[in-house]
């Protein structure tokens, strides 16, 4: 039985992924800095770990000695892809593949972004659109992808590299704009949404580690865009989510700002027919199942209070 090790698993993808990986015929190693996190599947075990730290890193990879790796820890600021953190996880991602690679490293999944490229274009293609280093998140992660595509080579690795565009769905931050709309709206506050009138490529959460775990065990390498491939209007958007609450009349979209890059949406030509993935859920379906969480979870949280 294969081994798989992840990281993220706490985060806002890792959440939605637990349920994926735990039908998978292999043994799951989520690292996590939690160590108050009880699995309830089989096949899945919390093992704590700071990424961050080295030596802890390599003593653990080296015990687990797994074959496959899925990348997905990276911290970033719903408002500020800036920060100096970025450096850190540069050189926590770099080490970590070192380490798997010394230890029965095979086949590695690092987590990309929309925002490597150069958003002048549009319309964003893995093998056409050029990149651009716009703020020190999407340098990061395009050293790595550099790093970790020649490093991979050398040592004869399979390594994939998921660029993954806009998400919605349960667990996001609360500060991001879907889950901030609905949270307001659930409150019965009003909520504004700026520059309604441009358009992004949304993918619903599930539908993303959906594609994830399966592309832990396929025998793709290189670069794939993970999104829906429609540009979506953000005002659309958010009126889709006011109408499912019932609650139209809170919801304001306001006057356009000047946005350069009106339109940002993803080529995704090889997810869908190289690979024939493709998204299960739609805007309105996906849009249903987060409101429905987001009110759960305040029922959960009165619960507790």
């Amino acid at each position: 039985m294969s081994k798989v090790i992840i990281t993220g698993g706490s985060g806002f993808i890792g959440k939605n992924l637990i349920s994926a990986l735990s039908v998978l015929d292999a043994e799951i190693f989520i690292l996590t800095r939690n160590p108050g996190i009880v699995s309830l599947h089989n096949n899945i075990r919390y093992v704590v770990c700071d990424l961050h730290n080295h030596s802890d890193v390599k003593n653990i990879i080296n015990s687990i000695q797994a074959s496959h790796l899925l990348h997905l820890a990276w911290s970033l600021s719903p408002s500020n892809y800036d920060l100096p953190e970025n450096f850190d996880w540069l050189k926590t991602s770099i080490n970590l593949l070192e380490e798997f690679q010394k230890n029965n490293g095979q086949r590695v999944i690092m987590i990309g972004s929309g925002f490597e490229y150069d958003w002048n274009y549009g319309y964003c293609s893995e093998d056409i659109t050029p990149t651009s280093n716009n703020n020190l998140y999407s340098a990061s992660k395009n050293i790595l992808r550099e790093f970790a595509f020649t490093y991979c080579k050398f040592h004869g690795l399979e390594i994939v590299w998921p660029r993954l565009f806009f998400l919605y769905g349960p667990h996001e931050h609360p500060k991001k704009l879907v889950a901030e709309i609905i949270t307001s709206l659930l409150r019965g506050v009003s909520v504004t949404v700026n520059n309604g009138e441009i358009y992004r490529d949304y993918m619903y959460v599930k539908d993303t580690v959906n594609i994830l775990s399966k592309l832990l065990f396929d025998n793709y390498n290189g670069v794939i865009n993970i999104s829906t491939g429609i540009p979506t209007k953000l005002g659309d958007i958010a009126k889709l989510a006011a109408d499912i609450i019932g609650r139209p009349e809170l919801l304001k979209i306001g006057r356009p700002e000047k946005v350069k890059n009106q339109v940002v949406y993803a080529n995704v030509d090889k997810l869908n027919y190289q690979l024939s993935l493709y998204p299960k859920y739609d805007l309105k379906t996906g849009l249903q199942e987060t409101v429905d969480w987001w009110k759960d979870f305040d029922k959960k949280k009165q619960a507790f209070l």
